[in-house]
């Protein structure tokens, strides 16, 4: 009799967790509240080209920047950009300074914990960026030499986890800080986005592209249960990429052009 009380009751506490669940979706109103006030606010990294940066105009310009753009173009609001550092990016999300984040926003397990993730934008890939004239083909190789990364970026997170012991890690507090400590001999390599490396390619032939760590996959950030936003972007994206507007954003600024994108 216990035993079947006790079975009966946990059938119960399920379904109401269900319940609440479904509550927490059918009353989520984050995206009424932006097409209410007319405006989506975005917190971008303007110090990480090719994603966010300022043009010769001092107007926000990337990958990021133009994802935005169509973004709050098919809401049909506003769009306000949000200038931010990497380790800023989650704090301003959750603290509600922001709506949505789209800076070059590497998906991890770890972030999820955090944040939602819509479906991927870009897939980049790590690699290490050095010296032309420098022998590095593993990781291995990184052992006694210092590596500059950006401080809380999926770049920092993968070396750290990754790096041979005795491997040197040094960290900058945005991209371009890094880019700067490998230009002017700082550390003997960076980790980078192929994107990154192709835009620092076309200044200079002194540094070379040695070999990849991991591909990393580039999403929007949402709060936790803002479920009809995050379907609303989704379904944007989806119609995006159906249209080319996506790929053809990917290739103007990036380079390079996804085959296809991961999705949930």
């Amino acid at each position: 009799m216990i035993k079947l009380l006790k079975t009966a009751m946990a059938s119960v506490v399920a379904t109401a967790l269900l319940c609440t669940a479904g509550l927490a979706q059918t009353t989520d109103e984050s995206l009424q509240k932006i097409i209410q006030r007319g405006k989506l606010i975005v917190g971008i990294s303007l110090s990480t080209p090719p994603y966010g940066m300022t043009d010769a105009n001092m107007k926000p310009a990337g990958f990021d920047v133009a994802m935005a753009k169509l973004i709050s173009r098919d809401m049909g609001v506003e769009l306000e950009i949000v200038d931010q550092v990497s380790q800023a990016r989650i704090p301003n999300l959750t603290s509600g300074k922001v709506d949505i984040l789209i800076s070059s926003f590497g998906v991890t397990a770890e972030r999820a914990k955090t944040v939602m993730y819509t479906n991927s934008i870009y897939v980049d890939e790590q690699m290490i960026l050095a010296p032309a004239q420098s022998d590095m083909e593993s990781l291995k190789d990184l052992v006694g030499k210092r590596v500059g990364v950006t401080r809380s970026t999926t770049n920092d997170t993968l070396i750290t986890e990754r790096a041979v012991e005795g491997t040197i890690i040094q960290r900058f507090e945005d991209d371009a800080a890094t880019n700067q400590a490998l230009f002017t001999g700082k550390v003997d390599a960076i980790v980078s986005g192929v994107a990154a490396a192709i835009a620092i390619s076309k200044h200079t032939d002194k540094f070379d592209r040695k070999f990849a760590v991991r591909q990393s996959p580039m999403a929007i950030g949402v709060r936790h249960g803002e479920f009809n936003l995050r379907q609303w972007l989704n379904t944007d994206l989806l119609m995006l990429w159906n249209s080319g507007e996506l790929q053809a954003a990917q290739k103007e600024w990036l380079g390079v052009v996804n085959e296809e994108l991961p999705r949930f």
